[in-house]
């Protein structure tokens, strides 16, 4: 049925709509010009801290609002160096210890009005290759989470008067800020194993190329030489997922070891996965587990995993205050190591007489 009466009234743009469709969106220098002030006053009523007058700012922001003006803030990093952003690099964000450093690591930037832009690396790839692209974004200063990063690629970072600040790894012989778990604590897990009376131990570590599965690696075989243990199996080469755990604690039983120490939290449940499916082999009562991390799933009522604790608030509060003082121009301690202890739970267990 046709419907009588007054036909409604279309409703009407409201002027700024009117002039933001009749024209190309305000830039800075449009905003000053249209209403009396400098083109600087603009930018420093939109930035916090700067040097302008509260009554200047009020009535800057409500006239950019009545005229429909936003400042665009990328252009405005890509025009100058910008310390307010952060370039963030990482890879592998299927790993629990890199997402949980970069959820903290991101809320305290921002808590101090620290943007960071965030690249996710390939695996395997280097993170210096990223810092050509940074440049093109006039970043001052890259935290690298996690990924390879070379001597040359940091090299000329630097000399190019930009800061680096890594984490989870470090460069001995150059004065790059670091900060990183004290690795050499895989010691600790030769010792609880041995203190159990298990001898003949494995290991089962990440890709050749990553630093951090070396490094525990050597510390744990160093101890196991001192204490007159045996080595007797060792797998790697893989990435440091669940179904390389699995399959590489598949190969190292044909050893027979009393008990196993994984480079990381996510090997050793793939390999207590792999334990459980092996038919007649207990854990702890056959075979002990170690990992290294205690990411929250170690600690899950089913898994009840020993480990190695890797202190993430500790690593990023460091990483913090080492951004802070490259900012502010600071001297200080540039090298940070921080401890990691072992955490002992249902998975290792004494030698069977």
């Amino acid at each position: 049925m046709e419907k009588i009466g007054r036909p409604e009234a279309e409703e009407q743009p409201s002027p700024g709509q009117q002039r933001q469709a009749a024209r190309p969106a305000l830039t800075a220098r449009d905003l000053a010009d249209l209403i009396g002030v400098s083109q600087s006053t603009v930018s420093r009523a939109f930035s916090k801290g700067t040097s302008v007058s509260p009554k200047t700012r009020a009535f800057v922001l409500d006239q950019a609002e009545r005229l429909g003006y936003r400042p665009n803030v990328i252009a405005s990093f890509l025009s100058r160096r910008a310390s307010s952003i952060v370039g963030v690099v990482t890879a592998d964000f299927t790993s629990p210890v890199y997402i949980d450093m970069l959820d903290r690591l991101s809320v305290r930037m921002q808590e101090l009005d620290i943007h960071p832009l965030l690249f996710n690396l390939q695996a395997g790839a280097d993170a210096g290759d990223q810092l050509a692209v940074l440049r093109q974004y006039n970043i001052d200063t890259v935290i690298v989470i996690s990924g390879r990063i070379s001597h040359m690629s940091v090299a000329k970072w630097a000399a190019d008067g930009r800061q680096v600040i890594l984490m989870n790894r470090d460069i001995p012989d150059m004065a790059i800020a670091s900060v990183r778990c004290d690795n050499s604590a895989s010691s600790l897990v030769a010792d609880h194993l041995y203190e159990l009376g298990l001898r003949r131990v494995a290991f089962v570590g990440g890709p050749e190329s990553s630093a951090v599965s070396a490094e525990r690696e050597q510390a744990f075989v160093r101890r196991v030489a001192e204490l007159g243990m045996v080595l007797c199996g060792r797998e790697g080469g893989r990435e440091f997922t669940h179904q390389a755990g699995f399959e590489e604690t598949r190969a190292v039983l044909a050893a027979r070891p009393e008990a196993i120490f994984y480079a990381t939290d996510r090997l050793a449940i793939g390999g207590l996965d792999a334990l459980a499916w092996s038919g007649g082999l207990s854990v702890p009562g056959d075979v002990s587990v170690v990992g290294f991390d205690n990411i929250d799933m170690a600690s899950w009522p089913g898994v009840q995993l020993t480990t190695v604790h890797h202190d993430v608030p500790q690593i990023v509060d460091e990483a913090i205050e080492l951004l802070q003082q490259i900012r502010e121009g600071r001297e200080g301690v540039r090298k940070h190591l921080v401890r990691g202890d072992l955490v002992v739970r249902a998975t290792t267990g004494p030698a069977k007489r």
